[in-house]
């Protein structure tokens, strides 16, 4: 008997058993993906996501010592535009310790825009990274 109907077999036992381990191979499930298939694809994720975590890290270190920065121009505006604040600074015998004070608020001010522009460039960057690295998960 196989696929559902009986037919006299021609052969004695032995022939039988080869015939039976034979037809068991042909009509045997076929899986399209190995056993270790799973403990591969896990695998293969987790050292993705550590290449990932490496090419992660100088970015996230680039953009702290950028907020590092930004707090440190702010740091200097802020004692610049204390000192603008000063009625003092505005008489003219301070005039040229005004121009300075003018001059250094200019600059920080740039500084801090560029600073700025950086640390968000680099928190995109690295938000993006962390996506594709949780997708990972």
């Amino acid at each position: 008997m196989a696929d559902g109907r009986v037919q006299e077999f021609d052969g004695d036992l032995d022939d039988y058993t080869r015939w039976l381990a034979d037809y068991r191979l042909r009509n045997a499930p076929v899986s399209n993906t190995p056993v270790n298939a799973d403990k591969t694809d896990k695998k293969a994720q987790r050292q993705q996501a550590a290449a990932l975590r490496q090419q992660l890290a100088p970015h996230k270190r680039e953009a702290d010592k950028l907020e590092r920065d930004l707090g440190l121009v702010n740091e200097k505006l802020a004692k610049v535009e204390e000192a603008l604040a000063d009625s003092t600074n505005y008489e003219a015998a301070n005039k040229d310790k005004l121009r300075d004070l003018l001059a250094d608020q200019a600059k920080l001010k740039v500084r801090e825009s560029e600073l700025e522009d950086a640390w968000m460039q680099a928190l995109e960057l690295l938000e993006s990274m962390q996506a594709e690295l949780e997708a990972l998960s």
